[in-house]
């Protein structure tokens, strides 16, 4: 087998791929053997005539030559020191994407995990989201960042990873296995949406319930007990129980799971993170900007962006094409905010985070330094009602107040306010010299857009330190952070490889 790249062709040509495969290698098009399609991106560089640009693994003729035919390399699994349990059922502390699929693993390895969260199950959980954001009546225990399915259960659904490898693949191809269409394996921005996600979500739950998995909502953990380096009994919504080992699979959001692992001595460290607003813009000058012309729409679907600035350290983050703002506080008196979209992407705003990293050397408090920077910022934006600052992007770099009223998608409410005065002077300079690099590339991207703050939570600030060989934790031999709110992940897709990849390596022994 051979993979070819760059096979290149203008969108609107239907069933242009095989043609564009035979062109490119002078064969005839009978000859064309597609064995799996490998990569599809779009190609917007040149306005009003985007293109696909497509990897596919092919069964050819080895006298072929081209500069672009390679040969192919399948991924291997890892090898790692195995993690031997005695007990069927492991502990799992969390139900996003780490969790479930480090479930999926372990069932697959002949073991029936507990898992628990301390919100509801998604069909629950949406309920008292969409209550939140009809009213500003918050559920502090479940809600945007805590629940079944996790944080990026309420976003845009995106499955984007950096780097692909055996587990990563397993993950896509599990997440079709249970519903997802099989393009997200090939597609170079493969998304599901909140409502594609939270179906696939039901499904693995129903399927580790009948493979004997126990699944407990409502379930907080509040105590750890430990001897000698090790937990010996936890509790959980006053129950106490005593597991073999602890796979802790919390989001980013899980402040006061970070304070009893400090009151147990676990070592952790403040890693970095990021912070910024939301930009939105109307999604038909997205289209018409993006892609040249409205019309391609039609065919691609609502236009997307991906945009950095390396002089700032600031980029663009989970960008919701056809979405909305949506709040995302977890715990009262703060204002957090968020992207989300539905698999059609075809509401009339879309959305993205501009966020600058926050890197260790600029925050010397300890380890909750970040943590202090995160919160102070979320209590500076909260108004009654979980009321968020609104402003004109335009107005907003040339530090002027927004007097007249914005039309946003962000609900419970909004109010007039000034981020100036609400992120420190360093953050602002940072935003506002990626804003004005971004309107260099995209034009009117400031005059266009209204910012929405703040995006504080778009990565953990604090990193549960593991042992590079075991996986398990540095200060307990029984405990195995994984995931992004342990700070080994950064989305849906490295979350659920991270879960998948250490459940993957425990085997069930004898007693």
């Amino acid at each position: 087998m051979k993979v070819l790249r760059n096979i290149r062709f203008p969108v609107e040509v239907q069933d242009g791929l095989v043609q564009a495969i035979a062109r490119k290698l002078s064969i005839p098009v009978p000859d064309v053997r597609i064995e799996r399609i490998l990569r599809r991106a779009i190609d917007t560089r040149k306005k009003n005539q985007p293109f696909y640009d497509y990897t596919v693994m092919l069964d050819v003729d080895r006298s072929i030559k081209s500069p672009d035919l390679i040969s192919h390399t399948e991924l291997s699994p890892e090898s790692y020191e195995p993690i031997a349990l005695h007990d069927s059922n492991p502990f799992i502390i969390g139900m996003g994407p780490a969790g479930l699929f480090c479930a999926l693993a372990l069932v697959e390895q002949g073991l029936t995990p507990w898992v628990f969260d301390q919100g509801d199950s998604i069909e629950l959980r949406s309920e008292r989201v969409m209550r939140f954001w009809q009213t500003g009546e918050l559920d502090a225990d479940s809600n945007v960042q805590f629940g079944e399915g996790g944080a990026g259960a309420f976003s845009d659904g995106k499955l984007t990873c950096r780097t692909r490898d055996f587990a990563t693949d397993d993950v896509f191809n599990r997440l079709v296995k249970f519903g997802a269409p099989a393009s997200i394996g090939y597609d170079a921005y493969p998304h599901l949406g909140t409502d594609g996600i939270r179906q696939i979500v039901r499904e693995i739950r129903a399927y580790l319930l009948v493979r004997g998995c126990k699944i407990f909502f409502r379930s907080k953990l509040t105590d750890i007990k430990m001897h000698n380096g090790q937990i010996k009994r936890v509790t959980i919504n006053n129950e106490n129980y005593s597991p073999e080992v602890i796979f802790l699979a919390v989001g980013n959001s899980a402040r006061s799971i970070w304070n009893l692992l400090e009151h147990n001595q676990v070592l952790m460290e403040a890693k970095p993170f990021a912070l910024g607003f939301r930009i939105e813009h109307p999604q038909d000058y997205l289209n018409r900007v993006v892609y040249g012309s409205e019309r391609w729409s039609e065919i691609l679907g609502a236009a997307t962006y991906r945009l950095t600035d390396k002089s700032s350290g600031s980029y663009t983050f989970c960008m919701c094409p056809g979405g909305e703002v949506i709040a995302a506080a977890s715990s009262a008196g703060r204002c957090v905010t968020n992207g989300m979209s539905y698999s059609r992407r075809n509401g009339h705003y879309g959305n993205s985070a501009i966020v600058t990293q926050i890197s260790n050397h600029q925050f010397r408090g300890g380890l909750y330094s970040g943590v202090d920077l995160q919160q102070q910022i979320e209590r500076s934006a909260y108004s009654k009602g979980f009321a968020v600052p609104v402003q004109r992007a335009n107005d907003y770099l040339h530090g002027i107040m927004t007097r007249a009223s914005l039309t946003t998608t962000y609900k419970p409410q909004t109010q007039p306010g000034d981020l100036n005065r609400l992120f420190p002077t360093k953050l602002n300079f940072s935003l506002k010299s990626a804003l004005q690099k971004f309107d260099q590339i995209i034009r009117g991207f400031v005059r266009e857009g209204t910012v929405i703050a703040p995006e504080t939570r778009t990565s953990s600030p604090i990193r549960i330190l593991r042992d590079q060989a075991t996986a398990r934790s540095v200060s307990c031999v029984n405990l195995y952070p994984i995931g992004e709110g342990s700070g080994y992940a950064g989305g849906i897709i490295s979350s659920a490889a991270d879960g998948y990849r250490i459940g993957k390596r425990c085997i069930k022994t004898s007693a």
